[in-house]
């Protein structure tokens, strides 16, 4: 059967009982076979491995045993340790833990003198009313005049405060849950200087005790449990209110909660008290932290609050720093454009080819022709031009022709230029100097290509000759 709970049995003081180091080698465990079984981890008394056989088997629950935890007090000036469990019969159990090892360490004939069933340990049986989900011990304060831990019991929707040593049912305690209750803890919260507030002053430092709920609901409720032992309890185990108190004092005030969005199943708090782990149905952990406490009193930074409908309340939020899990968009800035690319997109392609010309760059002014080309606009570029305008172009046209990087785009260029201004040659000196310059350095290209072709014939003939002979 699956264990549900395991834990260690507390040391203790008396020396008639368990020692400090037997306690450490004592633990319990229950499960779904409803049964509560204890065990001496050293091997003495219930043997090693596989033969090993519980101290003591106690039964009695009817469905599995969910939750069980220790609990120590005094009597007689004597300390007691008891074992609590709750199970899914609706009930909680006391079981009696004292004479484990007296009756072990009496056993001198071995482990075959151990009852098998340890049911005359059963102190007292107390009715949740549903199946109990979890437990938890409430030891009373230092300053309380009650001395007698208790007990709380989770199950259905709400939470029960039992007086386990005489098996009754202090409290009821309504949770604002809507599913089953899974989960129980109970913290203690260090603040500054007493503000007013319920807590225990310790100096300049004050404790407040908080009950927490959790449940398939999703929601996580705290509770007030300061004032929890501001009453005495008669020996009949009944309450008796102390003249102060107006009414019981065994009660549990809801204070806050937080809902979250799955089923909780399991909640822990951190030592500190600063940080709280939930676990989900859907197998997520989820850690949140515990934000800074401000005493009453203290004056708070005013904070600036946009009116609504302004561009401040539209942009708030705006500057705030991403944390280290948050997914960070990169906005890409527009890039600027270059003054002819504008002009290009205004369709002023005379423009946009003197503001290239003007950058005096040759990618730029090559890459400006050949846009002009695929748009279909380099005759319109390359009209209309004066004699200022159409000399920095002639100048270019004339210096990079030669360039092969160019040639390609510039011999069509160069076509253009005379189709279009061949009218006007020896109107300008300076526009009939640029052509001649032009018509240089073309004529010298020329040549060169037919030396080169000269060149390549005379190899392809040498190359012929060569294979011949090699046939």
């Amino acid at each position: 059967f699956p264990i549900r709970c395991v834990g260690w049995l507390p040391d203790s003081k008396s020396k008639t009982r368990l020692t400090q180091g037997q306690a450490k080698k004592i633990v319990w465990s229950a499960g779904d076979d409803a049964t509560l079984r204890v065990w001496d981890l050293s091997g003495n008394l219930s043997g090693v491995g596989n033969s090993a056989r519980p101290v003591a088997t106690m039964r009695g629950h009817g469905d599995a045993i969910r939750t069980c935890v220790a609990v120590k007090h005094n009597h007689d000036g004597e300390e007691k340790i008891r074992l609590v469990t709750g199970s899914y019969d609706h009930t909680i159990r006391v079981w009696d833990c004292d004479d484990l090892i007296e009756k072990s360490s009496n056993n001198t004939g071995g482990m075959d003198m151990m009852t098998d069933d340890d049911n005359d340990k059963c102190l007292s049986i107390m009715d949740h009313g549903a199946p109990v989900e979890a437990l938890v011990v409430v030891n009373p304060t230092i300053d309380s005049s009650f001395s007698t831990p208790l007990i709380l019991s989770a199950g259905g929707t709400t939470v029960k405060l039992w007086n386990p040593q005489s098996g009754t049912c202090i409290s009821t305690i309504q949770t604002k849950h809507s599913k089953t209750i899974t989960s129980l803890n109970l913290i203690s919260i260090q603040r500054g200087e007493k503000d007013g507030g319920e807590g225990k002053e310790e100096g300049k430092m004050i404790t407040c005790r908080r009950l927490l709920t959790a449940g398939l609901d999703g929601l996580i409720r705290i509770h007030s449990a300061d004032s929890l032992f501001d009453a005495e309890m008669s020996k009949d185990g009944r309450v008796k209110t102390k003249k102060t108190a107006k009414l019981s004092s065994f009660k549990m005030p809801y204070l806050h909660g937080v809902k979250t969005s799955l089923p909780i199943t399991a909640l822990a708090i951190s030592p500190d008290g600063e940080k709280l782990v939930v676990g989900t149905t859907t197998g997520y952990v989820t850690v949140r932290q515990k934000a800074k406490y401000i005493a009453q009193g203290v004056k708070r930074k005013a904070v600036y609050q946009p009116r609504a409908g302004t561009y401040s309340f539209f942009m708030r939020g705006a500057g705030a720093d991403a944390d280290a899990d948050d997914h960070v968009v990169q906005l890409l800035r527009k890039k600027k454009l270059k003054k002819y690319d504008v002009m290009l997109q205004k369709f002023r392609y005379a423009d946009a080819l003197d503001e290239a010309l003007a950058a005096r760059d040759p990618n730029a002014i090559v890459a400006v022709l050949e846009e002009l080309g695929r748009r279909r606009g380099l005759v319109i570029a390359l009209s209309n031009r004066d004699e200022e305008t159409l000399e920095p172009l002639l100048s270019f046209t004339a210096s990079f022709i030669s360039n092969p990087k160019y040639t390609p785009i510039l011999i069509g260029v160069a076509n253009q230029l005379c189709d279009i201004y061949s009218r006007v040659f020896g109107q300008s000196d300076t526009i009939d100097e640029y052509f001649e310059k032009l018509h240089m350095h073309v004529k010298r290209e020329c040549g060169t290509q037919s030396v080169l072709n000269q060149l390549i014939g005379q190899i392809d003939a040498v190359m012929y000759t060569a294979e011949v002979l090699d046939d």
